[in-house]
């Protein structure tokens, strides 16, 4: 069997699929690849892929600008090469439009008979992941892929890391052979090793240095950037004790950052920002005896290659969905109530969380681990330090070493991640019927632990969502009986009614998101919709249990 993946996202997000290719490859399936042409050099870090289809996405844009009529050209040709691999599944885990359209196009495509095609000879593939439906609007194959796109949207505080999501939207715990989830890149290539150590043979110090650490001053935006002079002064610190030289990386355009780092440090470094293919950026890691990062694409190749991880987490970035995948990594957030940030909101206080985690709270935590193997928190309240570790549920959480595990929030990623985790493994709305039974979603679990306020707030919400689920299901009823527009009118004011209570909750807007994508992908067949409100209704039941515990 054949499945041909799709992630035409960013840098880090191709990496972090390498757990779902080996899952397949460990099934026995062939795996092919589509990502963007400008991270095409990285799939040679990618274990078990067996062809590699680069997308010119940029090169193709601005060619339907000029000549709309060669671009499709190109695209089409390019589609055929891609059909060549014959692909008995295709996974899109890119969830645009764009993409979508492009995933079903490669599902026409698979390999037809000559001037066919539709009809009983025509030999399609399955899509799984984000797709489009038949009149042209999203639908997602399975719940998991619906709530990997509103985590992504809704980042309040997503309870799963994106190597979970991918590897639950890719349906690989049904598959026998899958395995374990394993983050494991391969290893560069002898000439790339030494093109790394060509590099590092340049640094200043002599005979004085004692190893490397690697800082990775950029990120995909300016508020979730560490301060450069933090960044130097660690530097500094690690020089001054265990003479660890600093390396400093990224991209080419992030070349002012290492000049502000020059311009602010007093003691030696080596700058190879803009010097390093991403293989060769790869073999550099690997001579590093730690990475201190923002939340980057350098940092989950680190992870990748089994490299020490510490990474500062700040505005809307947060480690519990997109921290290295990697168990003993480390990840520090401000301690502000405020962290993380909603997307697309404003900062009312001028960005504060970037300087509140000091360079000498992040140099204590990496000096214990240079010199025990260990995280030691600092103990200055700055940040909040947690570890990774293995969840029972087989995906990574994570641990808190500065006294933050009895926090509402922590408390509240835990129990979406018990009640989710169940819920989301069902059939999609669209497969659900009335006569489904609806069986026992989630087990008991320990008391919740939030705070009288919070889990007042969580309870009455609930109840508010189950009184709604159930009117909506007597309405139902009526409906399927007597398919009148006052009943029809009522049942629609319902259910905006409910969705407007979740979409505008601080606990419950990712599960608002999902209700919305999944009822409308059954809003042509009442009794889909009435099994899924009674799947919801039950998931409401058992919740009501755990905030009452």
């Amino acid at each position: 069997m054949n499945t041909l993946l799709v992630n035409l996202t960013r840098f880090g997000d191709l990496l972090q699929t390498q757990p779902v290719i080996s899952g397949f490859a460990r099934t026995g399936r062939r795996v092919g690849l589509v990502c963007l042409d400008n991270f095409a050099p990285a799939t040679d870090l990618l274990r078990d892929v067996d062809a590699v289809y680069p997308l010119a996405g940029g090169g193709l844009l601005a060619a339907l600008d000029a000549d709309w009529r060669g671009a499709l050209g190109r695209l089409w040709r390019w589609s055929g090469e891609a059909a060549a691999f014959e692909a008995d599944e295709v996974l899109n885990l890119t969830a645009t439009l764009s993409v979508r359209l492009l995933a079903s196009h490669l599902v026409l495509h698979r390999a037809l008979p000559a001037g066919e095609t539709e009809g009983p000879g025509a030999n399609r593939a399955v899509l799984r992941g984000f797709g489009l439906d038949a009149y042209g609007f999203g639908m997602n194959s399975d719940p998991w892929s619906t709530f990997l796109q509103a985590s992504t949207r809704l980042r309040g505080c997503s309870p799963f890391n994106l190597v979970d999501l991918y590897w639950k939207a890719a349906g690989l715990d049904g598959l026998p052979g899958a395995g374990e989830r394993v983050f494991c890149l391969r290893t560069p290539q002898p000439g790339h090793t030494e093109a790394a150590d060509a590099l590092l043979a340049t640094a200043p110090g002599g005979a004085e240095i004692q190893g490397f650490v690697a800082l990775q001053l950029g990120a995909s935006e300016d508020r979730r950037r560490w301060p450069v002079a933090h960044f130097a002064a660690l530097g500094d610190m690690l020089w001054r004790s265990r003479r660890l030289l600093p390396v400093l990386l990224g991209a080419g355009s992030e070349a002012h950052l290492g000049e502000r780092y020059a311009a602010s440090a007093t003691e030696p470094h080596l700058s190879l920002i803009g010097r390093t293919e991403l293989p060769v950026l790869a073999a550099v890691l690997r001579r590093m005896r730690l990475l201190a990062s923002n939340d980057t694409g350098t940092m989950h190749l680190a992870a990748g290659l089994g490299v020490p991880v510490l990474a500062v987490f700040l505005a809307t970035a947060q480690p519990w969905d997109t921290g290295p995948y990697l168990e003993g990594s480390c990840s520090l957030e401000p301690a502000m109530d405020c962290h993380p940030c909603p997307f697309g909101k404003p900062c009312p206080y001028e960005h504060a969380c970037r300087s509140r985690v000091s360079a000498q709270t992040v140099f204590s935590l990496a000096d214990a681990w240079l010199e025990q193997g260990a995280w030691r928190d600092p103990g200055t309240g700055e940040a909040r330090v947690w570890v990774a570790r293995r969840g029972t549920d087989g995906g990574m959480d994570l641990a808190s070493l500065s006294g933050h595990e009895e926090t509402d929030r922590t408390q509240w990623v835990r129990l979406q991640r018990h009640f989710y985790s169940q819920f989301l493994d069902r059939p999609s709305a669209s497969l659900a019927r009335g006569d489904t039974p609806v069986r026992a979603i989630v087990p008991p679990m320990r008391p919740c632990g939030l705070s009288a306020q919070a889990g007042e707030t969580v309870r009455r919400e609930i109840l508010q969502a189950s009184q709604l689920l159930h009117l909506l299901a007597e309405q139902g009823k009526l409906l399927a009986a007597r398919p009148t527009d006052m009943a029809k009118q009522r049942f629609l004011g319902t259910w905006q009614r409910l969705q407007t209570l979740w979409d505008n909750s601080a606990y419950f807007n990712v599960l608002g998101y999902l209700w919305m994508c999944e009822s409308q992908e059954a809003g042509g067949d009442l009794p889909a919709m009435l099994a899924l409100a009674q799947q919801y209704a039950v998931l409401m039941a058992a919740w009501a249990q755990g905030a009452e515990a």
